[in-house]
C-alpha cells in the first residue's frame, strides 16, 4: 500500500508539473457502470464513480495525448435468483487508482451530410489499475474471495468525447482489462459459481468490463 500511495504522489505531482509548462490539463467527474467477464454472469449492473485529473500535450494539428490518474469503481452485480439461488444476489465491488495514457483525434476534416465533426473526438488507449479496496457479497453477507484479486490489472480504452462548451467536454468509454483481474489458469476453470473466460496470451480468468461517462473540465 506505501509503494501504491508514493506511485500516486508521484503520478499526481507529474501532472502537476506538465500544466505548469502550459500544456492543458483539468477534472474528471462522472459514472461508471460495469460487469464481470468469467464470474457466470451477464450485464452492466454494477453502478460506480469515476473521477481525477488529467495533463494532456497536443503532439501535432488534431492530435492530443493525455495522461490521466484517477479513482474508479469497478466490478458486478447480479440478482438473478432463479438461476443462481444458492449465491444471489452477488455483489463484487473493486476500487482501483486508475492510470490511463489515451491517444485522441479530432475529426474536424470530416463532414457527414455537410455538417463538421470538429465537436468529435476519438480516443484509443491503455490503462493500469491499482487495487486500493475490495469486497465481495454472496447473499448479501461479505464474504473472503476464493481467488485473491490481482493488484495490477492492465485495461484498453476505446471511446469518444463531444465538445460541449469552451473547456467542457462529455466523453464515453469502454474499458476491458485484457489482464485478469484474479489468478488465472491454463486449462477452463469453475467452480459452480462462476467460470473463467479468457483474453490476452490465453489464460482462463475474470476480466472488468467498464462503461465510463464522465465530464472533462479544462482548467
Amino acid at each position: 500500500m506505501k509503494k501504491l500511495l508514493l506511485f500516486i504522489v508521484f503520478a499526481f505531482a507529474f501532472g502537476v508539473n506538465v500544466m505548469a509548462q502550459n500544456f492543458f490539463g483539468g477534472v474528471i467527474l462522472g459514472g461508471t457502470t460495469s460487469q464481470i467477464g468469467g464470474d457466470a454472469r451477464g450485464g452492466y449492473n454494477k453502478v460506480g464513480v469515476v473521477g481525477g485529473v488529467f495533463a494532456g500535450l497536443n503532439l501535432a494539428e488534431d492530435f492530443d495525448v493525455q495522461m490521466e490518474l484517477k479513482y474508479i469503481q469497478k466490478g458486478s452485480y447480479s440478482a438473478d435468483f432463479e438461476n443462481y439461488p444458492a449465491y444471489d444476489p452477488f455483489l463484487i465491488k473493486l476500487d482501483y487508482a486508475d492510470l490511463p495514457i489515451v491517444f485522441s483525434y479530432n475529426l474536424n476534416k470530416i463532414n457527414v451530410n455537410d455538417i463538421n465533426l470538429s465537436w468529435l473526438r476519438f480516443e484509443l488507449g491503455l490503462s493500469f489499475d491499482f487495487l486500493i479496496n475490495y469486497r465481495q457479497e454472496i447473499l448479501g453477507v461479505t464474504v473472503p474471495a476464493s481467488n485473491p484479486w490481482n493488484k495490477v490489472v492492465l485495461n484498453t480504452i476505446v471511446g469518444f468525447r463531444v465538445n460541449v462548451k469552451d473547456n467542457l467536454e462529455i466523453g464515453l468509454r469502454a474499458v476491458d482489462s485484457m489482464t485478469s483481474i484474479c489468478q488465472s489458469f491454463k486449462e477452463p476453470y469453475s467452480n459452480g459459481n462462476v467460470v473463467y473466460t479468457r483474453r490476452l496470451f490465453g489464460r482462463y480468468g475474470m476480466f472488468n468490463d467498464v462503461l465510463q461517462l464522465a465530464l472533462f473540465w479544462k482548467i
